[in-house]
């Protein structure tokens, strides 16, 4: 009788024993099966050696907009680009040259008053795949610490310019803090400047995907097309946004 006993015990021990392991792998399992994709970046983002052709953030219902401003030939639709984004009560990324901050205080502070992400884009419009760690630390450095003098704010974003990143490029880049990001549909608008409509046509074409990443520039054309640019992007199911809301905030 007492033989039984003790059977019966070690037997709800081992039963107890089988459970609690179930239980454990069922949760690790878990776990791994609903991870979100920005956390699995965060993990290797360190060790990255590829600036982000879209966002991390999983599930998030946004396309980030992105345009660039370096040259300074494209300023003069600036205006004509910030108030359709106010009409439209979109936010996007501006992604500016350390020297374009450092000549153009006045837009980039309209910028950042109306809500806008200011992102680096190097201090000088040049071919940092060609450049050296240095030089890239240095470029990109310069041009956030010319950034942040006339915004106060931290930028956190980078893109070099012609999206020419090298290994060099994006550790620099990587080491001052930064999130490098491409993009993965392009307007091609520097090439069409005045051809709204084959702008259109080109992002009808693209298969926008949740946290894609599109690239545009202040030209003539694309502050003529931008509210339609806008509306494909919702008719597609997305919000359109800035670069921090198609990335983890971790």
């Amino acid at each position: 009788m007492v033989m039984m006993v003790l059977s019966k015990s070690k037997l709800k021990k081992i039963v107890i024993f089988i459970l609690i392991v179930a239980f454990i792998i069922g949760g690790i399992a878990y776990i791994l099966k609903n991870r979100t994709q920005d956390t699995m970046n965060l993990l290797d983002m360190a060790g990255n050696t590829q600036p982000y052709t879209m966002g991390t953030l999983r599930n998030s219902g946004h396309v980030a907009i992105t345009c660039n401003v370096d040259l300074g030939w494209e300023d003069e639709y600036i205006e004509k680009i910030l108030e359709i984004l106010d009409n439209e009560n979109v936010k996007i990324t501006f992604a500016v040259t350390g020297k374009w901050a450092e000549n153009k205080q006045d837009l980039l502070l309209k910028m950042k008053a109306k809500g806008h992400e200011i992102a680096n884009h190097g201090y000088q419009h040049l071919n940092y795949d060609t450049l050296s760690y240095d030089e890239n630390f240095n470029q990109i450095k310069k041009s956030k610490q010319a950034i942040e003098d006339v915004t106060k704010i931290k930028s956190k974003f980078f893109q070099a310019p012609s999206g020419a990143f090298g290994d060099d490029t994006v550790k620099a880049a990587n080491d001052l803090g930064y999130i490098c990001y491409k993009w993965d549909v392009d307007t091609i608008d520097w090439m069409d400047k005045d051809n709204p409509d084959k702008i259109i046509q080109r992002i009808q074409k693209k298969d926008i995907k949740d946290g894609s990443i599109v690239l545009m520039h202040p030209t003539k054309a694309t502050s003529i097309c931008l509210d339609e640019i806008i509306s494909i992007i919702r008719t597609r199911g997305y919000v359109p946004g800035k670069l921090s809301d198609v990335f983890s905030n971790e």
